[in-house]
């Protein structure tokens, strides 16, 4: 029995999500930058780690389009997929405002950490859209070896 696209889809949204929640236990904490803390004292991170913020961004994503594969013919679908990188990144972003924001770091994160943050971005757009090449690539082979009405299983396309 062939696998349907909708079923495709749904593996390939969830394994990442699957892949970032096996991570996010062994996830170390990042190194600390700047001189060692004295005895005594304590360090206040102003936001989560990085897997677990990654974890919520991807689930929130793979929320999004879980929801429109369910409501959306599949070739709206899949154009839609092209803009899911883009997304995530986004969601990355605003989710780290807000802690950014409360603490009131604004500065200092700009200051010191805007460098890293956009090349994280930069990272991101790139794992996402080889991600989804490599989706549609896989799709495409898998669909060239299913069995037709004209094709019998086996034979080659």
């Amino acid at each position: 029995m062939p696998m349907q696209a909708r079923t495709f889809y749904t593996i390939v949204i969830l394994l990442p999500a699957v892949a970032l929640a096996v991570a996010v236990p062994f996830a170390a904490p990042p190194p600390g930058i700047g001189p060692a803390l004295p005895a005594g004292a304590t360090e206040v991170w102003i936001y989560p780690r990085f897997a677990l913020r990654e974890l919520v961004a991807y689930g929130l994503l793979a929320a999004w389009l879980l929801w429109e594969l369910r409501t959306r013919p599949l070739p709206a679908f899949t154009r839609l997929l092209q803009w899911a990188p883009v997304a995530l990144v986004a969601v990355s972003f605003f989710l780290l405002l807000p802690f950014v924001l409360v603490h009131g770091a604004a500065r200092e994160v700009v200051a010191d950490d805007s460098g890293r943050l956009v090349v994280r971005f930069i990272v991101r757009l790139g794992l996402g859209y080889a991600y989804v090449a490599l989706a549609e690539f896989v799709r495409t082979r898998l669909l060239q070896n299913e069995p037709t009405p004209d094709r019998p299983a086996g034979t080659p396309p």
